[in-house]
């Protein structure tokens, strides 16, 4: 502690020192030549040192702190005002740029600065350039190739063209040519286009089997009605068929429709045609007429069995004309009051005719064409007419309703196709 008064003191003195011989310097100097204070200071030590040799002068460390201190303090401010000096000169220089330049760099800024990250997203790449060109042919190159509504990938497929077909290429663009195919323009890759037509191999040509168109097959018929197509009008039927057209023996058979249009055979019994079979031609041939009649009158010798059909008793005065020349052809008359108006007719008492029924034959009373066709009974060949036993003769008329549009049909059994 001694040491440090002791040392503190003497820089005090010397301190004083200086200042006094600084101020003597100054006034007295004749050359006016100014010198710095820490020239003086130099000069002044270098003297003390001479004058007084080497003399141990310590310094405390608190006093070259402080220098220290200050020496970097000059050094930093001296450093900033340099930096400053090279900030004015740079501004300058920026201050001098073209106005245009200016502009157009706060121009950009503006539109970075407004410009989203989004909206730099939806930037599209422009349209394909296309260029038109003198129509050029050019062929298919590959199996299938695919024809796009515009000049890329990213298009819809809307037709396709196959090996060797020609196609007109009137647009370009890239690697894409414009064609119209099938009715449609579009758009196809030319790579797979060649100048020249290539050879297609042929395909093995299937023979094509026609097709068989189904045949719908036909209900097998359940009876001979079943066969008939021209008695949809009609809910009763009487059949009479035989094996040939010379045949006196005959099949009959009578049928009624249900309620849901089926046939059902009511009767199946046996009877006999005309000597000579069927195929009446004319008076007196004896044969049975062929074809399709309605049901007339019904008549007996011993009164009304029963039958809903018009009913007639016969008597002896009855005769049927089969005088062709005759006005009165083929009609029922009275005897007596027709007596002179026809040369011959058959009288209706006759044995075969006990019961029986008009079957509708030539209606037109047409000369010499037939006469006096009846269902009736009997047990072997007629004169034309359609015989059966007595029994079936009663049945078959109680059986006959004219309400439901009876009808009897006469034909050998290879034509009932034909009715």
């Amino acid at each position: 502690m001694t040491k440090k008064k002791w040392m503190t003191g003497i820089s005090t003195l010397l301190l004083m020192v200086v200042i006094v011989i600084g101020v003597i310097w100054i006034s007295g100097s004749s050359s006016g030549k100014a010198t710095t204070t820490e020239d003086f200071e130099e000069e002044t030590s270098k003297r003390d040192v001479k004058k007084e040799g080497k003399i141990q002068v310590g310094i405390s460390n608190e006093s070259l702190e402080e220098s220290e201190d200050e020496e970097s303090k000059n050094k930093e401010e001296k450093s900033r005002n340099k930096k400053a000096e090279e900030e004015k000169k740079e501004s300058a220089v920026e201050n001098k740029k073209p106005s245009k330049e200016v502009k157009d760099e706060e121009k950009e800024k503006e539109t970075a600065e407004t410009k989203t990250p989004e909206s730099k997203k939806e930037d599209k790449p422009t349209a394909p350039t296309t260029k038109v060109i003198d129509p050029v042919t050019k062929y298919v190159d590959v199996s299938s190739l695919n024809v796009r509504s515009g000049p890329g990938t990213d298009y819809k497929v809307i037709t396709s063209v196959t090996d060797g077909q020609s196609v007109t290429i009137t647009e370009i663009s890239s690697t894409w040519g414009k064609v119209k195919v099938n009715g449609k323009t579009g758009w196809l890759s030319r790579n797979y286009l060649s100048d020249k037509k290539p050879v297609v191999a042929k395909k093995e040509e299937k023979q094509e089997v026609p097709k068989q168109t189904p045949v719908e097959e036909t209900p097998t018929p359940k009876n001979d009605a079943d066969k008939l197509t021209t008695v949809s009008g009609n809910n009763q039927l009487i059949l009479v068929t035989t094996d040939s057209y010379g045949s006196t023996s005959a099949t009959i058979q009578t049928f009624e429709k249900d309620g849901s249009g089926k046939w059902n055979r009511v009767m199946n019994t046996s009877g006999f045609l005309g000597k000579n079979g069927f195929g009446k031609q004319k008076e007196g041939d004896g044969k049975t007429p062929i074809g399709k009649y309605s049901i007339g009158t019904a008549f007996g010798q011993n009164g009304n069995p029963g039958t809903k059909l018009p009913w007639r008793d016969i008597t002896s005065d009855d005769v049927w004309v089969d005088d062709s020349d005759s006005a009165l052809y083929n009609t029922w008359q009275s005897k007596s009051k027709t007596q002179g108006q026809w040369k011959s007719a058959e009288n209706m008492t006759h044995r075969l005719y006990t019961y029986g029924f008009v079957i509708n034959y030539n209606t037109q009373r047409t000369p010499g064409k037939g006469s006096a066709i009846f269902f009736h009974t009997g047990s072997s060949y007629t004169l034309g007419c359609v015989a059966t036993s007595q029994s079936n003769v009663i049945s078959i008329l109680k059986w006959l309703d004219p309400a439901k549009n009876p009808v009897i049909i006469m034909t050998p059994s290879q034509n009932l196709s034909n009715y």
